[in-house]
């Protein structure tokens, strides 16, 4: 097996990536397009040339390109850039006002209902910019939203106001409804409100944006190694312009893993599925839900953990944090880390919801996106990995570092090698309900005592001795895949998401035990009324679901 490891790490060929980000950066990669296909169709003949199978996979999704946005305020013309999903606005004029409250954390929901019922009929300045609020501005009656953006200098970042993880099915229909909305620079936005402490202005806003159904195409290649169980590594090749580092590094480094890792498919134990999705920017994750569902029988049933390579060989990404489901406790990667940075964390960040991580129903027990990004005293900016020109025409070739490409593509692939060799999958059963005990805890001490929180530690605390238990037994199982996926996989969907498995959440904020958490700080004196009554509802049915997911964690956990 080592002497697998090295020959995998040492058939990595610059070269090959460097042409493919060359290829790229001809290329604005926006799902369904003429150039977006051109970049699958280049994809398929390389796998083509290296002799290796793939599937071509087709669908329809609802894509959003923004076309052109501007604001006039006082005889003056401000650039916007239009996000994923906003309405179009032909110079629809208003009273501007500005969201101070943007600028506070931890409102009560009194607070809240109040901040909304100040936006009816105004055109919103804010510091906030996600769906979730984009909504609930719309349904206070605002006439649009105009997001400043928190980097400084001259940037807009792309941005995403939709809410449906995917195309959107019947019951979902009603969330495709949006508000104008856009992305503002942040010396703009920082005038406007210091020009609006003089009283109040008017604003005249237009987007106009390219919203439609698409037909688009991804493609995949599936190395079968010697048991039907495979490790599901992925990159979205859809772009923000020539997207060099979001994400055609990603993209190139993929490629080069199925070349290297189908010479090499004889000696796999499990096998490794790679896949390049469309539609996470310019969609809300569209390809990897589409082949969650269209795929799912086969996940649910054999992958057994999923990799994600977003945002990889940026300049000046010197360190790496891992960001995971946490399964696989701390040391696992801080171990990898360490050996590739010389430096190693002692934290782990939570998966997030984003980047594809559309496969928790299929029960997947490693999920895994490392974060690439500054060293604190380099930092130049908020934005994820190097710096500032995340999803801006800025992320050109010249924000591409060769030798930290070669760093991600290597630490990458140990994982991948690490996971399908070994005969338990690195899942660290102990150190993971370790973890979850704290993040439970703390979670319900965040709620009011109205919320009874006895059912749940008592179900959790049977929960951690049975698994405890059948963590040692399983150790000598000859294949314990799909007991880890029944379990630690399903304990994955259960803290994580609030839907059934072959559902997916909604694209907004979420964290672990984050179902029950929505209730934290809710009391009779600070909320509205019906919100109060709507949050009772809320805690009995996502306490009921977390309960009986647990149990029959517990039953499962005693048949081995």
């Amino acid at each position: 097996m080592r002497q697998l490891r090295e020959s995998l790490l040492e058939e990595l060929n610059s070269k090959n990536m460097l042409e493919t980000i060359g290829t790229f950066n001809h290329l604005f990669r926006y799902s369904g397009t003429k150039e977006g296909e051109v970049a699958v169709s280049y994809l398929e003949e390389k796998l083509s040339e290296y002799g290796i199978p793939f599937e071509h996979c087709e669908y329809d999704g609802f894509f959003s390109i923004p076309v052109r946005a501007f604001a006039k305020v006082d005889g003056v013309e401000y650039p916007l850039v239009g996000d994923v999903y906003s309405a179009e606005a032909d110079s629809l004029q208003g009273t501007l006002y500005y969201d101070s409250l943007s600028e506070e954390k931890g409102l009560t929901k009194n607070q809240e209902k109040d901040r909304f019922e100040s936006f009816r009929d105004k055109i919103v300045l804010t510091w906030e910019s996600k769906g979730v609020f984009v909504r609930r501005a719309m349904e206070a009656g605002a006439k649009a939203v105009l997001h400043i953006c928190a980097t400084k200098g001259d940037y807009i970042h792309h941005s995403n106001i939709g809410m449906i993880w995917g195309t959107p099915d019947f019951d979902e229909a009603a969330y495709m409804k949006f508000l104008p909305s856009a992305g503002i620079r942040r010396a703009d936005g920082e005038a406007l409100i210091e020009k609006m402490a003089a009283g109040e202005m008017d604003a005249e806003v237009t987007i106009e944006m390219e919203t439609k159904i698409r037909r688009s195409s991804m493609v995949a290649v599936d190395i079968k190694g010697k048991s039907d169980s495979f490790v599901l590594v992925s990159g979205h090749y859809d772009s923000w312009y020539e997207g060099i580092t979001d994400n055609a590094v990603s993209d190139a480094i993929l490629l080069e893993y199925a070349r290297v890792l189908y010479a090499h498919r004889s000696e796999l134990k499990r096998g490794v599925r790679i896949a390049w999705w469309s539609g996470h920017s310019d969609g809300r994750f569209s390809g990897s839900t589409w082949y969650c569902d269209s795929h799912y029988a086969d996940l649910r049933k054999n992958c057994v953990a999923h990799v994600n390579l977003d945002l990889t060989g940026c300049k000046n990404s010197e360190q790496i944090v891992a960001r995971t489901a946490g399964s696989e406790g701390i040391s696992y990667t801080a171990d990898l880390i360490e050996k590739y940075t010389g430096k190693r964390p002692d934290v782990y960040i939570p998966m997030i919801r984003g980047a594809d991580q559309s496969f928790w129903g299929a029960y997947v027990p490693i999920t895994i996106m490392l974060k690439y990004e500054p060293l604190p005293e380099k930092r130049l900016s908020d934005c994820p990995s190097g710096g500032p020109w995340w999803h801006t025409p800025k992320d050109t070739i010249d924000k591409l570092d060769e030798k930290i490409m070669m760093r991600d593509a290597k630490i990458n692939m140990e994982m991948l090698d690490d996971i399908q060799s070994a005969k338990m999958i690195p899942v660290n059963i102990p150190a993971f309900l370790e973890d979850l005990d704290g993040r439970l805890k703390k979670t319900l001490s965040g709620l009011a005592p109205e919320f009874d929180t006895t059912e749940i530690c008592a179900e959790w605390n049977r929960t951690k001795e049975a698994l405890e238990k059948a963590a040692e037994r399983a150790e000598s199982m000859e294949d314990s895949d799909l007991f880890l996926k029944e379990t630690v996989g399903k304990l994955l969907h259960i803290v994580y998401c609030r839907k059934a498995p072959y559902l997916h959440d909604y694209g907004d904020g979420f964290g672990i035990f984050g179902a029950i958490g929505r209730c934290k700080g809710i009391t009779k004196d600070n909320t509205p009324l019906d919100v109060y009554v709507m949050a009772g509802s809320e805690y009995l049915r996502m306490k009921n679901r977390l309960c009986m997911g647990l149990r029959e964690i517990q039953e499962q956990a005693e048949r081995i």
